[in-house]
Parts: C-alpha cells; structure tokens; sequence
C-alpha cells in the first residue's frame, strides 16, 4: 500500500497538524515534467543572452498587423472567457484569469517597445500604464481570489466527506457491518 493511498487516520498523504503543506499538484502529471521545465528555462538564458547579442535594433515583419490583430482577438477572446466564467461561476476561471493577465502584460510590453515614434510611444506608454497594466493586476487579484475560494471549498468538501465517512463507520461498527 502507498503512501499516497493510506487513509487519513493512518498518518497517509496529509500534513500533520499544525502544518501547512498547500495543496499539491495532481498525481496525473509525472514529476519528471517540472524538471524538464526547470531545464528548459535555464537552457534559454544562454539563447536569449545570444538573441540580445545579435538581433538587429529594428525589423520589418511582414505581416505586423495580423500579427497584432490575432493578438488583440486572442486578449478579446480571454477577457470575454474570464467575465463570463466569473458571472456563470464556472469553475477554474483562476486558469483563465492568470492567462488574461499575462497577455495583458504581454500586449504593454510590446505595444511600449514597439511603437515607432515618440507620439506612439507615450500614447502606448499611457495605455500600459492606466490600462493594461492594472487591468493585469486585477486579474491577477481575480485568479487569486478565485484559487483560494476553489481550494476553501475543496477543503470544506473534504471535511464533510470525513465526518460523513466517521460517521458511517460508526453506525457501522454499532450494527456488526464492516465498511467496504
């Protein structure tokens, strides 16, 4: 028998008391993929330090504006996915809400860096730092809140089912029956 399948009364794969371990990742996901991501990470500061070396100053893409126009539809696209997740009380809209947060400061970073003139620049500049900026913060503050509340409700779950199974047991034990 695992640790991982060891009943809570039997000291199994719950923190002791008084400890405050979190909850942790899901078991479907092999452990072996947070080293391959760590690996990865560190093996890209070589190529990016290489990139800042040798890409020009400036660039022409040939096609900029779909480029910007696919990005403004994918942020169109998450800003709507997350409203309407938190007004439908969908679960996971933390997932949906940390992505809006990033495009968002995805979409500052490149709007600021790329502009061509000083007009667009501060136009841009502005824009990140009234809109974007603290429109990623909130939804930030939104996939916080919302991980909290799932995992508030996850353990109030968990300690219904416990007392619940408590429960049974003991009537249970009263009338002769063993629980399964």
């Amino acid at each position: 028998m695992s640790a991982d399948s060891v009943p809570e009364e039997h000291g199994g794969n719950h923190p002791a008391a008084g400890e405050n371990r979190g909850v942790s990742p899901p078991r479907n996901v092999p452990h072996w993929t947070g080293w391959l991501l760590l690996a990865l990470g560190v093996f890209t500061l070589p190529w990016t330090a290489n990139l800042a070396a040798d890409l020009p100053d400036k660039s022409e893409a040939a096609h900029y504006n779909a480029s910007w126009v696919g990005f403004d539809l994918l942020l169109c696209a998450l800003l709507i996915r997350t409203g309407w997740s938190l007004l439908r009380r969908r679960a996971y809209v933390e997932v949906t809400a940390a992505m809006t947060a990033v495009m968002l400061f995805m979409d500052a970073w490149f709007d600021v860096l790329s502009a061509p003139t000083t007009k667009e620049f501060v136009v841009a500049l502005t824009l990140a730092l009234c809109v974007e900026v603290p429109l990623g913060v909130f939804c930030l503050w939104v996939s916080v809140r919302a991980e909290y509340e799932r995992r508030r409700r996850e353990e109030l779950m968990s300690a219904a089912v416990r007392r619940l199974l408590a429960l049974h047991r003991r009537t249970s034990a009263r009338s002769g029956r063993r629980l399964p």
